[in-house]
């Protein structure tokens, strides 16, 4: 069968994908990744056919929630309103990532409350493509929802690919809730408004399938959460990303500690500020009996006036070559981060602006400092199954993060969370193994022209 992923042009969307991809290729499938030309090298690199949906002269670069929407933004502040959120609501958390971050990522290629004679070279060139190449299955990021009505348009069987909590779908689940209760506001959905003017500009129905696909594959872990209404397959995640070779200095491995500080590739790249915690960090690190390696770039190391001894600084290394080496991970709190240390029973260390409001702030294509957005899901994770702490960094004192530190690599406890989390990683199944049931599944509901 033929299969296309569709995927919001950025790295961390593209690695996750990769073994499925292949395991699909190994077991004889053709396979392609539609996208922005942006992305089409790094696909390429990957051993994966790219399909440019447009020519990029002809979109913005996208930006996702760094390009400013104020009037869009203005909109989502008064559907928000009206969902009147407790203060102790859970779902407000899911609901601030979802219309503050996923959102405005979709706008890039799908406008919101968009009329449907309005030009959308993206979306338009990805059902030209699926149309003439005629994909079985369609395997789409939700930030790019109009991947389903791509689908839809061609025939073929569709299904969501993500690698984070489902903010998108529990979002929904939440406002079709209040929305639906007697003397509810009357609001848009905002989902639904998002989508709407590329389905009716291709004649599809807004229903339900098309906005959470006919099924959702989703690698992260179940005790990630949250609970949604979408039907869910899991898939193991196997940690892949940009190679290089293996540096010399990786192995032997040492006999003391080995520390791997990786506070995420797309923070560095789209926020603005927020790391004055990284010379306290270095300092409680300095006085410990351990080898840090610490991924880190110049912006980074701004405030930084001296690497301590113990710390090696490179800008890169893939982690599945340093992780295995390492007794513990202090991060960002990013599933590509994350599941790394889970594949290698590794306990982790999420650092966390705790008391910081979730909101994407933009300026010039760069946001402004909040929490990071999977940061409060990830950091419940990591420490509700005894796998590690999260480091408050709002107020960063070396000494408190010096004893946090000497707690994770001397405590027996984080390495049995630690293996805990990683034997139910091992219980789902693998990229191979649910190929046969994607072969399955797409001779079941595609529908040829």
């Amino acid at each position: 069968m033929r299969v296309a992923f569709v995927m919001w042009p950025a790295a961390a969307h593209l690695y996750p994908f990769v073994p499925l991809a292949w395991a699909l290729k190994a077991a004889g499938h053709e396979v392609c990744v539609v996208s922005h030309a942006s992305i089409a090298e790094t696909t390429a690199s990957m051993g994966l056919t790219p399909v440019s949906w447009c020519d990029p002269n002809s979109i913005p670069v996208p930006m996702g929630p760094g390009r400013p929407y104020p009037e869009e933004r203005a909109d989502l502040a008064r559907i928000t309103e009206a969902m009147a959120f407790g203060p102790d609501d859970p779902d407000r958390e899911h609901w601030d990532v979802f219309t503050q971050f996923y959102l405005p990522s979709m706008w890039d290629f799908v406008p919101f409350k968009g009329d449907p004679g309005e030009p959308m070279p993206a979306m338009d060139g990805l059902v030209e493509f699926t149309r003439t190449w005629k994909p079985d299955l369609v395997l789409w990021d939700p930030c790019v929802p109009g991947a389903a009505v791509a689908a839809r348009a061609c025939g073929a069987a569709q299904a969501r690919w993500w690698t984070a909590p489902d903010v998108f779908c529990r979002s929904i689940d939440r406002f079709t809730e209040v929305t639906g209760r007697p003397g509810a506001p009357a609001v848009e959905n905002p989902l639904v408004e998002t989508v709407r003017p590329m389905a009716e500009r291709y004649g599809v129905e807004v229903d339900t399938e098309l906005l959470f696909g006919q099924w959702t594959l989703n690698p992260q872990p179940p005790a990630v959460g949250p609970d949604v209404s979408a039907r869910t397959l899991p898939v193991r995640w196997v940690p892949h990303s940009g190679q290089e070779v293996m540096p010399e200095w990786i192995y032997p491995v040492p006999e003391r500690p080995r520390v791997a500080v990786s506070l995420g590739l797309s923070e560095r790249q789209f926020m603005e500020g927020g790391w004055n915690h990284i010379p306290a960090l270095l300092e409680a690190l300095s006085t410990l009996d351990v080898e840090v390696v610490a991924t880190l770039n110049k912006t980074q190391l701004e405030a930084v006036t001296t690497i301590p001894d113990n710390v090696r600084v490179v800008e890169f290394v893939p982690l599945n070559q340093l992780i295995p080496t390492c007794s513990l991970l202090i991060h960002h709190g990013g599933m590509g981060t994350v599941m790394p240390a889970v594949a290698n029973c590794v306990p982790q260390i999420v650092v966390d602006f705790v008391g910081h409001e979730i909101s994407a702030t933009a300026s010039g294509g760069r946001m402004g400092r909040s929490r990071y957005s999977l940061g409060p899901a990830l950091s419940r994770y990591v420490t509700e199954t005894g796998a590690g702490l999260v480091m408050n960094v709002s107020d960063p004192s070396a000494d408190e993060m010096r004893e946090q530190i000497t707690r994770v690599l001397t405590e027996s406890s984080f390495q049995r969370g630690a293996a805990r989390v990683h034997n139910d990683m091992l219980a789902t199944p693998s990229p191979a193994e649910i190929v046969p049931v994607l072969e399955r599944m797409a001779a079941q509901y595609r529908h040829p022209e």
